[in-house]
């Protein structure tokens, strides 16, 4: 911070006059600075234009595109239409073949599944828990005679401990060969009823008790000792035989039991793998594992036993084993096996097979199209048809956006270049502008299709009339309708008039290319120009403002030393004075 103490000695208020030579030269660094605002505007309408311009490019691109094929042409994409899609529905690729199909379900396809052909595991016995067999802590209420009595059933508890808890109350439980529970009085003139709508244990509904004819209670299924959490190679697991540790396969997938592994968590992994190509899943009810394709049609799920017995302690595979327990041979029980059904169908008359409800075209031969089956045809259903036509849509959006774009670049152009505007003269740009105009209106006729003018598809300008001239005749509007008629009268004209190599599209997208080319194009070309007359501009600046400091420091430095000066021969004089 500095303090000035003008003309302390002179009298003369020389700050003022600093600040007055100083604004003289600080006038030019305002002109320099109004222009480089006005450098810097240009610059920023130009890139506001470039995007309007690259927008117009885009929306052109989505049609001109089509010469790309696939997916990129918008006017080889179909639509699928089924008469009933309760029966069936498609899907398309671009470049199905428009036309019509009779379609008919004869016969869906469905999933094979293996079973085990005896149940896998033993019968329930006293020893076996309760928790194991699914039975769940609470309580279920047992009368004898009318009188209530509320029976507690823990996570620990065995079938003997049911037994004898159930014994102290006049009722007996007995589990027969085939693993039926029976539930009967001790005396043979009691009477009893199981169950009470306050249990809070699902042992009545889990095992299904239902009252006999003579007054007993039986499960309606049988109870078995091995359940989903066994670990599969304990000796106390409840299986038929002892499962050892080792490998087996279904599907393509190799599986590995261990001494930790659970019969839920080999389901599990089972029920993961992609390349089983299977669900797996074990019924408690029976005591059977069951193993489902996730491929529909007839044909057989791979099961193969590897080092270990599972497979055939599962009752799917039977195998030879030699006294190390290494295995001999193996093969598959194919009645263990419900064989799936293969979906039939009809097309066009023409019967056909297929493994999958999900049919492809290499199977029904319809190009491009893949059909779901979703059900068998009925009496009632009638003809069901299949009809491939274009798919509007896409091009009917496209185009709505190509119109918005054409009319926010022509309207962007004129705005910009109209007089006193910051691009007025720019000749490369008005050209552009009336180039994409004349080729939006005009006629073209090296183009060998039925129409030559976009006005013909309907892309055209609004005309003013004697009531209505205020219309914007250089903005385009899209006649949908008229659009869709062209579409379907001669599709193939329409791309070619768009996006042939003469096409409309593909001409005006060359130019609209070349203005925005990198480094040689106009926008590219002008920001470069102005890139360079800113940073020359904002460099003077600098250099003026540096400029004015040295001048500034050079009167302070004068003044002070007129001051010093003046200071001096007023000490002389007073010294004159007194002598």
């Amino acid at each position: 911070m500095s303090i000035s103490f003008s003309g302390l000695v002179s009298g003369l208020d020389t700050s003022s006059w600093v600040d007055a030579f100083i604004s003289v030269k600080k006038a030019d660094v305002t002109k320099m600075q109004t222009s480089l605002r006005s450098q810097q505007t240009t610059k920023s309408v130009l890139n506001d234009t470039r995007s309007a311009v690259s927008s117009l490019r885009t929306a052109i691109e989505k049609l001109t595109d089509a010469k790309f094929g696939g997916t990129f042409d918008l006017f080889a994409r179909t639509t699928a239409e089924t008469s009933n899609a309760d029966i069936f529905t498609a899907t398309v690729e671009a470049g199905a073949r428009q036309q019509s199909y009779d379609i008919s379900v004869q016969q869906l396809a469905t999933f094979t599944k293996a079973t085990s052909l005896e149940s896998a595991s033993h019968i329930a016995d006293e020893e076996t828990s309760l928790n194991s067999l699914g039975i769940g802590n609470g309580t279920f209420t047992a009368y004898v005679n009318g009188h209530k009595n509320t029976v507690s059933v823990g996570s620990e508890d065995t079938v003997g401990d049911l037994k004898a808890c159930l014994a102290d109350i006049g009722v007996n439980l007995d589990i027969d060969e085939d693993g039926v529970l029976r539930f009967s009085a001790i005396n043979e003139n009691d009477s009893i009823h199981i169950g009470a709508t306050t249990d809070t244990s699902n042992l009545v509904s889990l095992l299904g008790l239902e009252r006999q004819e003579d007054g007993t209670y039986t499960s309606t299924n049988s109870v078995y000792k091995a359940s989903i959490s066994s670990v599969l190679t304990a000796e106390d697991a409840g299986f038929s035989s002892q499962i050892k540790a080792g490998t087996f396969t279904i599907g393509d997938a190799t599986f590995t039991i261990d001494e930790n592994t659970t019969l839920s968590s080999l389901i599990a992994d089972i029920n993961s793998s992609d390349t089983a190509q299977a669900y797996a899943y074990w019924d408690d009810a029976t005591g059977k594992l069951s193993i489902t394709s996730t491929k529909e049609g007839a044909s057989y799920i791979n099961i193969e036993a590897g080092t270990s017995n599972f497979t055939d302690v599962m009752g799917l595979t039977t195998s030879e084993w030699d006294e190390d327990g290494n295995i001999l041979a193996t093969r598959m029980f194919t009645s263990a096996q419900e064989l799936g059904q293969n979906a039939i169908f009809t097309v066009n008359g023409t019967s056909m097979v297929s493994t999958s409800n999900t049919v492809t075209s290499d199977i029904s031969r319809l190009d491009g199209v893949t059909l779901t089956l979703k059900r068998e045809n009925t009496e009632e259903d009638g003809k069901t048809t299949l009809k491939v036509t274009q798919d509007t849509d896409g091009l009917v959006d496209a185009l709505e956006s190509f119109v918005d774009a054409y009319n926010a670049c022509i309207d962007k152009i004129d705005t910009v270049t109209a007089s006193g505007a910051e691009l007025h003269g720019e000749s490369s740009l008005t050209s552009l502008k009336n180039t994409i105009r004349n080729y939006a209106n005009g006629s073209n006729e090296t183009n060998g299709g039925v129409y030559k003018l976009l006005s013909e598809i309907g892309i055209s300008t609004a005309s003013a009339d004697a009531g209505n001239l205020n219309t914007n005749t250089n903005s385009l509007s899209l006649d949908k309708n008229k659009l869709l008629q062209a579409l379907q009268e001669n599709p193939d004209s329409v791309k070619s008039l768009l996006s042939g190599d003469n096409g409309i599209f593909a001409m005006m997208e060359d130019t609209v290319e070349q203005s925005l080319k990198a480094v040689s194009g106009f926008f590219d070309v002008k920001t470069s120009t102005l890139d360079s007359n800113i940073k020359k501009t904002e460099e003077k600046i600098s250099k003026k403002n540096s400029s004015i400091t040295t001048y500034k420091a050079q009167l302070e430095k004068k003044f002070q030393a007129m001051e010093n000066m003046i200071a001096s021969m007023q000490q002389n004089y007073q010294s004159f004075l007194v002598s």
